[in-house]
Formats: structure tokens, C-alpha cells, sequence
């Protein structure tokens, strides 16, 4: 006879396992259109593929890089203008959220993150950063992730799985923004999108 307890935590895992399996699944379908838009779709405005370009680049679905957030919209700079570098010598208008508060390993990390909408209109953070990958696995100049917003959660989900390089790591044509300084990880997030290409040995 099964314990209650015993089929509980059995159904539990079960319903883990799957609710795995959907969030593999997905993350590997939008990767799979990251794939399509730049092998069919991505503009290059003229320039040439970089060499040993083959398409995007990923590390393998990492489960524990899936993390939950709070956003400290009492931190410094929360709702101000702010002006931040791109990739073409401009500058960016963006409105400081706050900051994202996670931890990896029992510490705590912080990043600034900035008011933004999706491709359908929904309310988003834009975090774009750094971590002690890029200009080695990952793009030197960082890259970026957006978290849904809700401003009534206590908890957001952080998934660095998403992590994505921006348009210029593949045409310089493009005006990308620069994470701030401030948003400099010093651990290594080996999660998300790779270089697409192999960096040139010094």
C-alpha cells in the first residue's frame, strides 16, 4: 500500500519533471527561431559575416541559472533618466527601474535594470550586462536580458537561459547600449548565447 505522503511527493516530482521538460522545450524552440531570423532574416547592412560565422551559439539549457528576483525600486538612480553609451558613439535614453536583486551561490548580485516593452507591448525590465565570460565565451561588449514585469510581484523570474547578444555582435551597422558599469557581474554566467564565432587568438 502507498503512503499519501509517498504518492504526494512522487506526483510532485512528476509534475517538476514535465514543467521541465516545457521549460527545455521552449528555450530550445526560441533558439531554434534565433537561428531562422539570422540565417533568413538578419539585415547586415553590408558587412560580411564574421569569419567562422556557422549561426548562433548557445550554452546547453542550464536549469540552475533559472533564478527568481526582487526589484529594489528604492535604490539609487529608481526613476531617473538617465543617458547610456552605444556601440556607435550615441547615447541611449533610458528610465531606471531599479535594481534586480538575486543570489548565485548564497551571494547576492545586484543589476540595474531599466523600464522597456516587448515586440507585443507588455511592460518588460531590459538588463544588459556583464560577467566574467565576456570577451572570451561571450561578447566583450555584454549582453542582454528582459524580464517580464509585474509590479504587483513580490518575485521576478530571472532566467539567464535567454541571455542574448546584441544585433552588433554580428554587424557593427547596428547602435547597441553598452551595459553600465555598474552592471559588471564578477561570476561567470555560463548561460544564454555564446559568441557566434571563435575569438581571435591574441
Amino acid at each position: 500500500m502507498t503512503d499519501d505522503h509517498d504518492h504526494d511527493e512522487h506526483h510532485d516530482h512528476e509534475h517538476e519533471h514535465h514543467h521541465a521538460l516545457d521549460w527545455q522545450s521552449e528555450l530550445l524552440a526560441v533558439r531554434e527561431a534565433a537561428r531562422h531570423y539570422y540565417e533568413h532574416q538578419f539585415n547586415w547592412h553590408g558587412h560580411a559575416p564574421p569569419e567562422g560565422y556557422d549561426g548562433p551559439r548557445f550554452y546547453p539549457p542550464a536549469p540552475e541559472w533559472r533564478l527568481t528576483a526582487r526589484l529594489d525600486d528604492a535604490a539609487p538612480g529608481a526613476g531617473e533618466h538617465v543617458q547610456i553609451a552605444t556601440s556607435t558613439g550615441q547615447v541611449r535614453d533610458q528610465v531606471v527601474a531599479g535594481q534586480l536583486v538575486f543570489e548565485v551561490d548564497g551571494a547576492e548580485h545586484r543589476l540595474t535594470a531599466f523600464h522597456a516593452h516587448d515586440a507585443q507591448g507588455y511592460e518588460t525590465l531590459f538588463v544588459p550586462f556583464r560577467d566574467a565570460t565576456s570577451g572570451s565565451e561571450t561578447y566583450g561588449a555584454g549582453r542582454y536580458i528582459e524580464v517580464f514585469f509585474d509590479p504587483e510581484a513580490d518575485e521576478l523570474d530571472l532566467d539567464f537561459n535567454y541571455a542574448y547578444n546584441p544585433s552588433c555582435v554580428y554587424s557593427p551597422a547596428y547602435d547597441c547600449p553598452y551595459p553600465p558599469p555598474a552592471n559588471r557581474l564578477t561570476i561567470p554566467v555560463r548561460a544564454g548565447e555564446k559568441l557566434p564565432y571563435d575569438k581571435p587568438a591574441d
